[in-house]
């Protein structure tokens, strides 16, 4: 009782940092002319992957480097590490991205929260799963959330912004599958640990090439860089690998949901201005969409009686 607990507060401090963490993502984006999203992503993630060192070291203080690296070898650890983290690089790019070209983060928020939704479908899609008419009324709200969300005030706009992170989405959805697959085969810190080192080193590489840099860019973009390092992405994502061990997927999912939520509440705090009329509308669409697709359906079976 008390390990399923403290994993689902593990769940939740996981999307009260993420949420928190798309306005300190929209002021990376103001800096983009000083230092590109490649470069603050491989700085990000870097980050992240080197602040779980100590505590990867403090926990295996007795088994020494060699037999650490041995391990991590047979439990195929570097294996999904960096499967996830090349899913995790992609899907954190397109959120940055749409991010940049939308300037909104609580929107932003809640269409990354999507990916609760699309789970269930690709459970059904891949898994053979079934879907609840829950889920399928659960599309209907998150659609028409979506909707709200961009109607702007001439009209229905879906911007390239609001596709990039739609697509974001669809990536973070694989993401928690393939965790789902894996986490009990492998060992969460140096797990969480190959998979930000991994994005960290595919941001940079990309970044060499197509990016730019400076170090203005750095000086001006660091609390960003701090907090989505080590707060979004060392303790977040290590809190989502280690709360998912013994909380049920659909209450870890509807936990995760919440994200959007705080997303919204984060950027009206510091931003200092209200959501619209029509922004609340969607998010609160959005939200019961989540929420529904999160319910377990089960159907009562009708008892047949036999006629003497």
């Amino acid at each position: 009782m008390k390990k399923k607990v403290a994993s689902a507060a593990l769940c939740l401090t996981a999307a009260v940092v993420w949420g928190s963490a798309f306005y300190a993502q929209e002021l990376a984006s103001q800096n983009e002319h000083l230092i590109d999203t490649f470069f603050f992503g491989g700085l990000r993630f870097l980050l992240g992957a080197v602040s779980l060192i100590p505590l990867i070291l403090i926990f295996e203080r007795d088994k020494g480097v060699e037999p650490l690296i041995k391990k991590m070898r047979n439990e195929n650890t570097m294996k999904w590490g960096i499967l996830t983290g090349a899913i995790l690089f992609v899907a954190s790019l397109l959120q940055q991205y749409g991010i940049l070209l939308t300037q909104e983060s609580g929107k932003a928020g809640f269409i990354t929260g999507m990916y609760l939704i699309f789970v269930p479908i690709a459970g059904f899609i891949f898994f053979k799963q079934k879907i609840s008419p829950l889920v399928a009324a659960a599309v209907v709200f998150a659609f028409s959330g979506l909707y709200f969300l961009c109607l702007g005030d001439s009209g229905f706009k879906l911007a390239w912004g609001d596709v990039l992170v739609f697509l974001c989405s669809i990536c973070y959805t694989a993401h928690i599958i393939v965790i789902d697959r894996c986490i009990s085969k492998v060992s969460a810190l140096k797990y969480s640990a190959v998979q930000f080192a991994t994005v960290g080193v595919l941001n940079l590489s990309f970044g060499l090439v197509f990016g730019h840099v400076s170090w203005e860019g750095i000086v001006a973009t660091i609390f960003p860089i701090l907090y989505c390092g080590i707060m979004s992405t060392g303790v977040a994502y290590t809190c989502q690998v280690v709360g998912q061990k013994f909380t049920p997927p659909a209450i870890a999912a509807l936990l995760f949901s919440t994200e959007g939520l705080f997303s919204v509440i984060c950027e009206s705090i510091f931003e200092k201005r209200l959501p619209s009329t029509t922004m609340i509308i969607g998010c609160a669409l959005m939200f019961i969409g989540i929420v529904l697709s999160q319910i377990p359906w089960k159907r009562k079976k009708v008892k047949v009686k036999s006629e003497e």
